[in-house]
C-alpha cells in the first residue's frame, strides 16, 4: 500500500498560511457591543455538505467553532446515491433558508455543491475542503483516473436492487489511507460507521452548469491527503480561481484541523460581506 500511495505523499507545494482563527472571529459581534439583534440576524447561514464514506459528524469541530461564534449552521445528510439526485436534495434544502448562505463541501460533497448552488441567489460563496470541483462532464472517477489507482481490494462492493453497488472502503485501508491523521480509535469507529458511495455517483459526470464558474470560491488543500491527490486538488482550485489555503491534513482534514476550514469560511464571509 505504501508504494501505491507514495507518489501522493511526494507532491510538495508552497504552504500558504491559513488566516488566523482568532483574527477571523474578532470580526464577530460580541455580547454587550453596539450591534443590534437585527444586525446579528443578517449573518450568513453556513451549510456543510459531507462527502463519501463519512457523515455530517465529520464537521463536528467546524460546527462547534462556528456556533460558538454565533453562526447558524446546517449539515444535512448527503444521500450519496448520484450526483444529480444528491444535488437536487441539497438544492431543495437551500431553498428553505432565508438570507445569505456560505455553502461548504468536503470530498464528493464538493461536486454536489458545485451543482446544487446553481440558480440560487442566496448562495454567496463556495468553500471546498479536500473536495472535487468538476467541470461539465467530469466525474470523481474521471478526475482521479490520471493518478495512481488504489489497491484492488480497497473497496468492498455491496449490490442492491437497482443494479448498482454501494462501495465501502475496506476497513484495513480506512484508517491508514482515508483518515491517516485521525487518532486510531476514532478512525476505527469511522470505518465501522462509514456511509458508502454508489458506483453511479463515482462515475456520473457533472451537468453543464457549475457553481464555481459564477460564484467566488475558497479551497482548503489537504497536503497529506491520500484519497484526492493534493496535485489534483490544486489543479481544480486554480481552475476555479479559488482563494487557496493549505493544511497538513488527511482526506477529512477538517476533523483534526477544523480551524483551517473555519478560516476559509470566515474569509468567504468577509469577502462577500455576509458577516
Amino acid at each position: 500500500m505504501s508504494n501505491v500511495f507514495e507518489s501522493m505523499r511526494a507532491w510538495g507545494f508552497p504552504r500558504i498560511a491559513a488566516v488566523a482563527l482568532t483574527t477571523a472571529l474578532a470580526l464577530v459581534p460580541v455580547a454587550g457591543s453596539s450591534q443590534t439583534t437585527a444586525a446579528v440576524a443578517q449573518k450568513a447561514t453556513v451549510v456543510l455538505v459531507h462527502g463519501a464514506w463519512a457523515d455530517a459528524s465529520s464537521f463536528d469541530g467546524v460546527i462547534r467553532l462556528l456556533q460558538k461564534a454565533g453562526y447558524t449552521v446546517y449539515a444535512p445528510p448527503n444521500e450519496l446515491r448520484s450526483l444529480t439526485s444528491d444535488a437536487r436534495v441539497v438544492s431543495t434544502f437551500l431553498k428553505t433558508i432565508k438570507g445569505p448562505v456560505i455553502l461548504v463541501g468536503h470530498s464528493y460533497g464538493g461536486a454536489v455543491i458545485s451543482v446544487a448552488s446553481v440558480g440560487n441567489p442566496n448562495v454567496k460563496a463556495l468553500v471546498y475542503v479536500d473536495a472535487f470541483a468538476p467541470d461539465a462532464g467530469e466525474s470523481p472517477g474521471s478526475l482521479l483516473a490520471a493518478y495512481p489507482a488504489p489497491p484492488k481490494d480497497f473497496f468492498t462492493a455491496v449490490p442492491f436492487g437497482s443494479g448498482d453497488v454501494d462501495l465501502y472502503i475496506t476497513q484495513k485501508y480506512f484508517g491508514p489511507v482515508f483518515a491517516s491523521d485521525v487518532p486510531a480509535p476514532q478512525a476505527a469507529a469511522m470505518a465501522a460507521e462509514q456511509r458508502p458511495l454508489t458506483q453511479a455517483a463515482l462515475t456520473e459526470g457533472a451537468p453543464q452548469a457549475e457553481g464555481w464558474k459564477t460564484l467566488p470560491s475558497w479551497y482548503v488543500v489537504g497536503d497529506d491527503d491520500l484519497v484526492i491527490p493534493p496535485a489534483l486538488q490544486l489543479k481544480m482550485a486554480e481552475r476555479a480561481k479559488a482563494h487557496i489555503s493549505h493544511t497538513h491534513g488527511s482526506h477529512p482534514s477538517m476533523i483534526e484541523h477544523p480551524d483551517a476550514t473555519v478560516s476559509a469560511i470566515m474569509a468567504a464571509m468577509s469577502a462577500t460581506q455576509t458577516r
